[in-house]
């Protein structure tokens, strides 16, 4: 993901001072985001919650493997998970996202790890992080048994590529008994997340972000970097209307150091909105669907969840963040593969780790 000219309105907006970083925007009406399963994998049914049963399941990142499972006796419908890492930082969810801390109540508030998981009658589970303000994912899984395929197959990055490390495996499969699981995320209620990178946009809160951008100096967006990408500088309109007004988006210019535009022209047009979520403000943004959102920072797992929110917190660093709202029950995919115990030591195996 790029993000154009980030030191660029440090100078040009001089008081408040503010550095227009690029985060995120959304299509709509959303578009839908398939994940099929490697060729050859047998479906299985699965219910989520007998997958983090025993030994749970593994999750690898490159080399770096986290394992989740229930580490104890229910306590009426809520399992206790314990969720253990090879390395810090890394997780059994979510890792396909760029999110740091929810923020709730004007405070930010780390992730962390799942302390419960209560199952669903349609049988995901739900994942409850943070007991004394949760934050609660729903997930589903999709399980295959992979036995006897070719293990670099099922080697995924996020972006739903083969994995650097699939090469090192060679024609090593799975023994009997190997199942991968492919799961979708959804956050039970609207959430305002923050990146793992925190940027700054120099407005003290919501209602100055929207005026600062106002005027002469637009504010651009993330994209991917890819053939046809198409970098934007988004300006507010309407800064004066109590709740909610248009941006417009213009082609950002290239090889500046301040966000600029490249011409007058419109390309495209979409709303702002400033709302509460979970006792935080937020201004948040739309797009209609001629604006690909790979061009606003979203990318393709997140399509149907995530749009752009420039967010206040109250507490902790100051000033509105650029981070993003995902909506409540909107699906998060994930291209990338878990595994049982017995695949997973196969894939340790096969990668030389201990």
């Amino acid at each position: 993901m790029i993000r154009l000219n980030t030191f660029a309105t440090l100078l040009a907006l001089a008081s408040p001072l503010a550095i227009a970083q690029a985060p995120t925007t959304v299509v709509s009406p959303l578009p839908k985001v398939d994940v099929e399963p490697v060729a050859d994998a047998k479906p299985l049914s699965v219910v989520a919650i007998d997958a983090l049963k025993g030994e749970g399941l593994y999750h690898f990142h490159g080399t770096r493997m986290v394992n989740l499972r229930i580490s104890g006796n229910p306590q009426g419908d809520r399992h206790p998970l314990k969720e253990t890492t090879t390395e810090g930082g890394t997780s059994a969810f979510n890792g396909n996202i760029d999110v740091a801390h929810f923020v709730r109540d004007g405070e930010r508030r780390a992730i962390g790890e799942p302390s419960f998981a209560i199952p669903e009658a349609d049988g995901s589970v739900q994942l409850v992080y943070q007991s004394s303000s949760p934050l609660h994912l729903k997930v589903s899984m999709r399980g295959y048994d992979v036995s006897g395929l070719p293990i670099r197959n099922f080697l995924r990055t996020a972006a739903n590529y083969s994995n650097p490390e699939a090469a090192r495996v060679g024609a090593a499969k799975f023994p009997a008994g190997s199942i991968a699981y492919l799961s979708a995320v959804r956050f039970q209620d609207d959430v305002l997340m923050l990146p793992r990178k925190e940027s700054f946009t120099g407005a003290a809160n919501t209602r100055q972000m929207v005026t600062n951008f106002s005027r002469e100096t637009p504010f651009c967006l993330s994209y991917e970097d890819r053939n046809g990408a198409r970098p934007y500088a988004v300006m507010f309109r309407d800064p004066a209307a109590p709740k909610a007004g248009r941006v417009q988006l213009y082609a950002a210019k290239p090889g500046t150091m301040f966000c600029a535009r490249a011409t007058e022209v419109v390309l495209a047009e979409g709303t702002w909105e400033e709302m509460t979520v979970g006792g935080t403000k937020a201004v948040v943004l739309s797009f209609g669907a001629n604006v690909d959102p790979l061009d606003t920072g979203v990318i393709d797992v997140e399509r149907e969840a995530a749009r752009i929110a420039f967010i206040e917190p109250r507490k902790g660093a100051p000033g509105v963040r650029p981070g993003k709202l995902y909506k409540a029950g909107a699906k998060i995919a994930d291209y990338q593969y878990r595994f049982n115990g017995i695949a997973a030591a196969a894939v340790r195996t096969t990668l030389g780790m201990p």
